[in-house]
């Protein structure tokens, strides 16, 4: 990920003697003006805070935080859930028809990393039902899925088409999206009714429920250019975001603030939408794919290989 530090008193003569540090860390600036430094931030960084350093002087520290790594070599392609006990869930989905040993695996608030089920072909969204029932879409397949507290794996619905996002509403309600352009609405029995018709994506259907049951709807094209939509409970369609970078995980916060990860002028990371339609990048990091809020005030975070946790000091809606 790049931050970008605003800074004041830079000698623009020798911008080469300036550095970044990130706790500990150095690292030379990738752009430097005398009122801006943009630094990519290094792997080893210790999250102790930013500080700009150039001829023997050196700015204030500012508070800076970096993710923590909890697990790795693995796919998630949407996402990660967490349970009520604070357990992190996440995927191998592995490439299309692929069969891999262990489809879902649980990560324990302690950050111990178990197989939870197997048997999955390519396991893409997850989201936890009211009776804390943990359910999975199988894009491969077009099947809704149910795991119980044991990895026990049961169908409920199927013949949903590239079946990816799944959400559940205030009442229960499960909501798919087939990323051909349809979001379903299902009935108890598992029956499918078309909900809405959205353009269709080249990769998922990422869907989040706010606290009047819209349902907010991210997908990546192939433009590059993308929007984000929200679905009001009677089916009705409106365009929420405009120019946005390829779009993928949702999740909101207690304030009915959206998170998004996404890319914004260029820069990749997770982006704050307030409920005014202001936007503010929260997070740097380049290839995330999922978000969701965990037990206290953490973001947890996937790129297509690995699960972190961030404190951010935000607590994600009940």
């Amino acid at each position: 990920g790049r931050v970008q530090v605003p800074c004041q008193g830079l000698d623009t003569a020798s911008l080469e003697r300036c550095e970044l540090y990130f706790g500990i860390t150095a690292t030379r600036p990738a752009l430097a003006s005398s009122s801006l430094v943009m630094g990519i931030v290094p792997r080893d960084a210790d999250g102790s805070g930013l500080q700009v350093q150039q001829n023997g002087n050196s700015s204030n520290v500012v508070p800076f935080t970096t993710a923590q790594l909890l697990a790795e070599n693995l796919h998630p392609v949407a996402n990660p859930a967490v349970d009520h006990n604070g357990a992190i869930y996440t995927t191998i989905s592995g490439s299309k028809g692929q069969q891999v040993p262990v489809s879902i695996y649980r990560i324990s608030p302690h950050g111990e990393v178990e197989p939870f089920a197997s048997g999955i072909a390519n396991a893409t969204a997850l989201a936890f039902a009211p009776d804390g029932e943990l359910y999975v879409s199988s894009r491969h397949t077009g099947k809704i899925l149910r795991v119980d507290a044991n990895g026990t794996v049961s169908s409920i619905a199927d013949k949903l088409g590239i079946v990816t996002g799944i959400a559940f509403d205030s009442q229960g309600r499960l909501h798919v999206g087939d990323r051909r352009g349809t979001i379903y609405q299902l009935t108890g029995s598992g029956e499918p009714r078309s909900l809405a018709k959205l353009p269709p994506s080249i990769a998922a259907y990422h869907l989040a429920f706010d606290q009047q049951d819209r349902l907010y709807v991210s997908y990546p094209t192939l433009s590059g250019y993308d929007n984000l939509y929200v679905i009001t409970p009677d089916g009705e369609c409106q365009t929420l975001a405009t120019g946005l970078g390829r779009p993928q995980g949702i999740a909101l916060d207690r304030e009915q603030n959206l998170y998004i990860v996404s890319h914004v002028g260029g820069e990749g990371g997770v982006f704050k939408r307030t409920p005014d339609g202001e936007l503010q990048q929260v997070v740097a990091g380049v290839n995330l794919v999922g978000i969701a809020f965990g037990m206290d005030t953490e973001l947890i975070l996937t790129d297509n290989s690995a699960v972190y946790k961030l404190d951010a000091d935000v607590q994600g809606q009940s």
